[in-house]
């Protein structure tokens, strides 16, 4: 037998339907709640106590809310009427009962809000309305943000804080979800970069430089920097009119510092590398490119991703001899599944190995001796 508190919980759950439904103009209405709980076991007295609720908060009661049609039953040799079909008659009887009338008037008036501004966004504004309750306390300051995009054409000569929209300097940066939702749904598709995922680089905002270091392993490659160890933007590294034979991505900052010397070659801070290494760099195209990150979920990434732009980069210190050498300093670690297509069939191997047993290796546990016994193992020249 349903009880009251149960018809509730029920009738509720359809609540971000029915309002979705009323805003496409649709009329979800009767809404039927399944009632047919077995009565068999239930006792006289306690069928009592579930139905006197019932019928004291029906719409035959109250002349609002959910509608019961009762059967009459045998329970225990005697006649007693149960509820047959509960439905909920209107939009105002459900909103009633439920006691959302408060919640879906603001559905609706956020939802009038954005179509009142972009008259030809009704239909996924619609299909929206949790994301409509969830924002509806600063959707006035949200349409502004959008507004400013779609009168504005790409690319936008401003830092994100410095958008000549009336908001305080952080409210973008604070609300990008939101934001990106209704961007990706208002603006026209020329003014939406869709393979960036960065905010500022999807809707072409003005970012800050990224900065990479990069190391010189070598003194006869010195003369092309002038140092030993720079930070130059991608850009700009991109320029360098120099052709080292190699070239070591290295993620960790100490190991990064501390990797030996090597004839005409360098090294580069991955971890400011990482985030653009879709940049075309013309003399990474054309060197023995090694990669060597930590052997965890995010080290193959980033190996599959730098492959992904430059096919020839090999992986260093990320295989199963190098893991079972230092396997005391690994540590336990969740892996989410995701497919790397481009490594290669022993670093698949690896890969599949720490996902199944949960552990990673940072590279800061490697030796500089082994370091350099395996450079020197694969015929790579140290420099003095």
């Amino acid at each position: 037998m349903i009880t009251l508190q149960e018809l509730l919980v029920k009738s509720d759950k359809h609540f971000f339907r029915i309002a979705g439904a009323i805003l496409k103009n649709e009329n979800p209405f009767p809404l039927v709640i399944p009632s047919d709980k077995k009565v068999k076991d239930t006792g006289f007295n306690q069928l009592q106590l579930a139905i006197v609720p019932l019928y004291n908060h029906s719409k035959e009661a109250k002349g609002k809310g959910y509608t019961v049609i009762w059967k009459t039953k045998n329970i225990q040799g005697s006649p007693q009427k149960i509820p047959d079909k509960i439905f909920f008659e209107s939009l105002e009887d459900y909103l009633f009962f439920t006691k959302r009338e408060k919640v879906f008037l603001k559905i609706k008036e956020t939802f009038k809000l954005i179509t009142d501004s972009f008259p030809n966004n009704s239909q996924w504004v619609a299909e929206q309305p949790a994301f409509l309750l969830t924002y509806a306390g600063i959707m006035s300051d949200l349409l502004k943000v959008v507004r400013y995009f779609f009168d504005h054409s790409p690319p936008h000569p401003f830092y994100l804080r410095e958008l000549p929209i009336a908001l305080h300097t952080k409210f973008i940066e604070q609300n990008t979800k939101p934001l990106k939702k209704m961007l990706d749904n208002i603006l026209p598709s020329y003014k939406i970069n869709i393979t960036e995922k960065d905010f500022s680089g999807r809707y072409q905002i003005k970012r800050n430089n990224i900065y990479t270091q990069v190391r010189v392993l070598d003194e006869v490659l010195k003369s092309t920097l002038g140092y030993h160890e720079v930070a130059l933007t991608i850009d700009d590294a991109a320029l360098l009119p120099w052709k080292p034979d190699k070239v070591f991505i290295i993620e960790n900052g100490a190991c990064f510092r501390s990797f030996p010397k090597i004839k005409n070659s360098v090294a580069i801070f991955g971890e400011g590398f990482k985030s653009r290494v879709n940049k075309h760099i013309p003399w990474l195209a054309n060197c023995e490119l090694y990669c060597w990150f930590d052997m965890d979920a995010a080290g193959f990434e980033m190996l599959n991703m730098t492959r992904n732009y430059y096919h020839h980069a090999m992986s260093f210190l990320m295989d199963e001899t190098t893991y079972n050498e230092f396997s005391s300093f690994s540590v336990h670690s969740k892996y989410r599944k995701i497919e790397l297509p481009h490594l290669h069939p022993y670093e698949q191997k690896m890969y599949a190995f720490l996902q199944k047993e949960n552990r990673r290796l940072e590279q800061e546990h490697i030796t500089n001796r082994y370091v350099q016994e395996q450079l020197m193992a694969k015929c790579i020249s140290l420099s003095e």
